[in-house]
């Protein structure tokens, strides 16, 4: 059963955060990137309603001592690589750009079939905020595993991790303090394959994932016989499929629901299915997917294991 979670509610948030990102838990970097203070501001507009829509995101409190911060994980499906956004439940702290940093580099995806963007053991040295440039100072590790990534991907986790804060406009990656030259006998600009020092924005040919979820998260306990679905989609004409499976692969219930947006647009949906509960405790399957129009195959799926039973 999943120790975190992911908080279901679409609507905009109205709570204004002190977003403080402080040194982490290696040795300090040398210079600029030894702490920082990231101080958020309010909005003149408020947020969009859509949870999970890049740049209007704000920390969340879901309990007196915990917030709920985005974090995002790689997936491939079918040899596409997407971006795949998650919430995640962490104790409450000013320094919430540090947080959700630390949560990006050793925390684990919460749904099947993500991954970290970077090699394991990789630690956030430090990050600071200087006019709207956050500098995130990685250790060495982080240049594990094969360079020359053109797409981009993992550094882009990283950028749209990063800036979900609103005073955060563009990210500066070091690695050991520096963000250019060699460490560990690599190029930091051969691997990157950016520019020495080159600020980074939100790339939006990134191709995020058609279907975000919400909730249920992996080992969500379903009371009686209704299981919501909530999250956040671009799919054709917005239309989100929603299936649930017994332990033997028999469908118990399937329906679908639409997203307030359809593709190449991106907004929020909310759906249910309504099944015969089981007399003991089993474990089942959602399935939320998208499928296309053109020959009903199954172009983008997430399975999320759950618990239902009296």
């Amino acid at each position: 059963m999943a120790t975190r979670g992911l908080r279901s509610g679409l609507a905009g948030f109205a709570m204004v955060c002190v977003l403080t990102a402080c040194s982490g838990g290696g040795p300090a970097a040398p210079g600029p990137v030894s702490h920082a203070d990231v101080v958020g501001a309010p909005s003149a507009t408020p947020p969009a309603p859509a949870i999970l829509r890049p740049r209007e995101a704000r920390p969340e409190r879901a309990g007196a001592r915990e917030l709920l911060l985005e974090v995002y994980f790689l997936r491939t499906v079918a040899g596409r690589q997407y971006l795949v956004p998650e919430r995640h439940a962490l104790p409450a702290t000013k320094a919430v750009a540090a947080a959700a940093l630390r949560e990006l580099l050793s925390g684990r995806p919460l749904f099947p079939g993500s991954r970290p963007p970077f090699a394991a053991g990789t630690r956030l040295r430090g990050v600071r905020l200087d006019g709207g440039t956050a500098t995130v100072d990685l250790s060495r590790e982080v240049l594990r595993g094969p360079s020359g990534d053109r797409e981009r991907y993992p550094l882009q986790a990283l950028v749209h991790t990063v800036t979900q804060f609103r005073t955060v406009k563009r990210v500066v990656v070091a690695v050991e303090g520096r963000v250019s030259g060699a460490v560990a006998g690599r190029s930091l600009t051969e691997f990157w394959d950016v520019a020495p020092g080159e600020p980074l924005v939100r790339d939006r040919t990134i191709r995020l994932a058609p279907i975000a979820l919400a909730t249920p998260v992996p080992g969500s306990v379903v009371p009686g016989g209704r299981l919501v679905v909530k999250g956040e989609a671009s799919v054709h004409e917005g239309n989100v499929s929603l299936r649930l499976r017994d332990a033997g692969g028999r469908v118990m219930a399937q329906g679908y629901t639409t997203a307030a947006t359809g593709a190449p647009g991106r907004g929020p949906f909310s759906g249910a299915l309504s099944f015969a509960a089981p007399d003991r405790p089993q474990r089942w399957t959602l399935e939320v997917f998208e499928v296309s129009a053109e020959d009903g195959r199954v172009v983008y799926r997430v399975h999320v294991p759950v618990h239902v039973g009296r």
